[in-house]
Order: structure tokens, then sequence, then C-alpha cells
């Protein structure tokens, strides 16, 4: 699915209306001339502009251009398959990580997924193995959120 110009500045100016609508009910901070609104509000002016940037582009490229073009999702049904793939992954994530694992989890989703978008087998394999354990030290050792150990809870701590 492609959004035009116009369609994606009308998400981009809602989007600045919510944030600056938000931000105003941010309270001052005594002593200084600016307040926890201030990043929010610089947000919005630049979501402003941008809006009114791809506002004047969609105007440029003339009248036949489409908001929204659904592109091969009605189409082609590898698409279609491709686009409920990626969303049962969301969901297969959602319902086993916390009893099987972030790691073996996301391992799984990567190699079905990566070898249906056409990698080789050794690029998938090499993804699913290398892919989960570099974002799982980034987010649980670096950053420090934690994320799901489940199988690997019991093999960590004997539970």
């Amino acid at each position: 699915m492609k959004l035009s110009d116009a369609a994606l500045g009308v998400v981009l100016l809602g989007a600045a209306a919510a944030i600056a609508v938000t931000a105003r009910g941010f309270p001052m901070v005594p002593g200084q001339a600016f307040g926890p609104s201030l990043f929010p509000g610089v947000i919005a002016a630049g979501f402003t502009l941008c809006a009114i940037g791809l506002f004047l582009r969609h105007a440029r490229a003339g009248r036949g251009v489409r908001w929204i073009d659904p592109g091969p999702l009605v189409t082609d049904p590898r698409a279609r398959l491709d686009a409920v793939l990626v969303l049962g992954a969301i969901g297969a994530y959602l319902g086993v990580a916390e009893r099987l694992g972030f790691i073996p989890t996301a391992a799984a989703i990567l190699l079905v997924l990566v070898r249906r978008f056409g990698a080789s087998w050794w690029l998938a394999i090499a993804t699913a193995m290398l892919g989960p354990l570099t974002i799982h030290l980034m987010f649980a050792e670096w950053l420090r959120v934690p994320l799901p150990l489940g199988v690997l809870l019991h093999l960590r701590y004997g539970a």
C-alpha cells in the first residue's frame, strides 16, 4: 500500500496537532523560561513544516495522483500471503515469547521470514542466529530493558 504525499501530510498534520494539544497541558517549571512542552512543541512544528512540504509536492504532481494506492495487496496473492505472514509472526511473538523466550521466538520468526523473502538458507540461518543475540545484548544488557527469557530462564537459574 502506498500513501500519496497529501495523505501522509494529513497524517503528519494530525500527529502534530495531537502532540501540540498534549504538550500545552504540561506544567511549567518554576524559574525556567521553558518547560517540558518545549521539545514536543518543536517536534509538532517540524511535523507541520514537513506536512506543508508534502502538500506542496502533491500539488505539483498534479490531480491524477491517488491519495491511497493499495498496490499489490489487491492483485498479488504472494503479497497478501507475505502480509499475513508478517502479521502472523507478530501474533506468534505475542503469544509465545513469554513462555518460549525472546531469543528462540525471534530466531524462529526471523528464519521463516528471511527465507520467505528470498534470502539463501545460509543467510537466513545466520540472521536467525545472530539477530536475536545482538538485539538481546543491546536491549537486555546495555539498555537494561528486560526481554522475556522463557525456557532460557530455566537453563540460566535451574528453576
